[in-house]
């Protein structure tokens, strides 16, 4: 569900660093059985993370069940050029379920592939947020 808000600018600009921090760290991270867990989960927190932002920007936040849902479509409404479709979050999205409801252990080409998807998208995606920020 999709409530009303007042933007908040400080807010955005404060989840952005966090964001980019954790990105920065996730990016060290060696992909092996055991880091699979932690970089698919980093790597999914932070888009869902800067859907969130996206939608704080625009004036909306996103409540009850189904909010991480809510905030990976706010950056599918984005229009910026991937080196992957936008739509594959949706795919990190269901892997990153797996593994926290129904106990799946990703493999490492998952947790590689989960790189692939942050090297292709994260950069034009925050680039985009960080100009609709400068909109505030």
């Amino acid at each position: 569900m999709i409530r009303r808000r007042i933007p908040d600018k400080f807010k955005a600009q404060s989840m952005v660093s966090a964001v980019e921090a954790e990105i920065k760290f996730t990016k060290t991270i060696v992909p092996t059985a055991e880091s699979s867990f932690t970089i698919v989960r980093n790597v999914y927190e932070s888009f869902r993370m800067l859907g969130d932002v996206l939608l704080l920007i625009h004036g909306k936040e996103a409540s009850e069940k189904g909010h991480h849902i809510e905030m990976i479509k706010e950056l599918l409404t984005l229009s910026v050029e991937t080196k992957r479709p936008i739509q594959v979050l949706l795919n990190l999205k269901d892997l990153r379920n797996k593994i926290n409801y129904n106990g799946y252990m990703p493999n490492v080409e998952e947790a590689k592939d989960a790189l692939s998807i942050l090297d292709a998208c994260f950069e034009p995606i925050i680039n985009k947020i960080k100009k609709e920020l400068q909109k505030l």
